[in-house]
């Protein structure tokens, strides 16, 4: 439903008052506004507003070129008939019906040749009609606040529009058996981790295989001891 009209004043201040109601279409509002004049509110005293105001614009098909003829035919006829009768006005009476009839079938010839030619250019730039028009999401009733509790006694309860409740703190989701698997995985105990092998009889390449437990109950530095075997060899 368009919301701007002839009389419709563009930039004018918000009514101040109190919010009596929220409703979802424009019906509704003034069915409420109706209740409320009938139980003697002055209507000067109360407004609607349209809450978030949107553009439409619906579509609908192009009319089909007899019926833009027809229209123009009809147009152009009455357009005829009317200069048809001021030139016999003119003219003092002589041959009317003469005079009506070439000025209507004059008229109706070119408003139909007008409305073909403009349905056709028309057609180039959009295949379809298309309507404009501005709508509101919901539409409050505010009143001033000297007639507010007559209003409200009048209406008794009305809808306050939505609500918002703040949505809780989004949790980040459990991974997936895909995430999971790629998780990196404990290392293997390979040779490379142990450290350089031992000979085949056991013994190890480098050094003396010092016993940590010994030496922690000895007191002894497990360096010390390496360096004093490598003086006895």
């Amino acid at each position: 439903m368009s919301m701007i009209g002839p009389g419709a004043q563009i930039g004018s201040p918000l009514p101040q008052g109190q919010l009596v109601g929220n409703y979802p279409s424009y019906d509704a509002a003034m069915v409420a506004i109706d209740k409320a004049v009938d139980a003697g509110v002055d209507p000067r005293f109360l407004s609607i507003v349209g809450r978030d105001l949107r553009s439409v614009y619906r579509l609908r098909h192009r009319p089909s070129y007899a019926a833009v003829a027809g229209r123009g035919a009809l147009q152009g006829a009455f357009f005829g008939l009317f200069i048809g009768l001021l030139i016999s006005m003119m003219s003092g009476g002589q041959g009317m019906a003469m005079t009506l009839g070439s000025t209507v079938v004059m008229g109706a010839v070119i408003w139909v040749l007008f409305g073909v030619i403009g349905e056709v250019l028309r057609r180039k730039q959009l295949k379809y009609a298309m309507i404009p028009s501005m709508s509101a999401v919901s539409y409050d009733i505010v009143v001033d606040n000297a007639v507010a509790g007559e209003v409200t006694s009048a209406l008794g309860s009305q809808p306050k529009g939505p609500t918002t409740t703040p949505s809780p703190a989004a949790q980040p989701p459990a991974p997936g058996p895909a995430e999971q698997s790629q998780e990196p995985a404990e290392p293997e105990d390979t040779e490379s981790s142990r450290g350089i092998p031992d000979l085949p009889d056991g013994r190890p390449q480098f050094g003396v295989r010092v016993d940590e437990s010994v030496d922690q109950e000895t007191g002894e530095d497990p360096e010390r001891s390496e360096q004093d075997s490598s003086e006895q060899r």
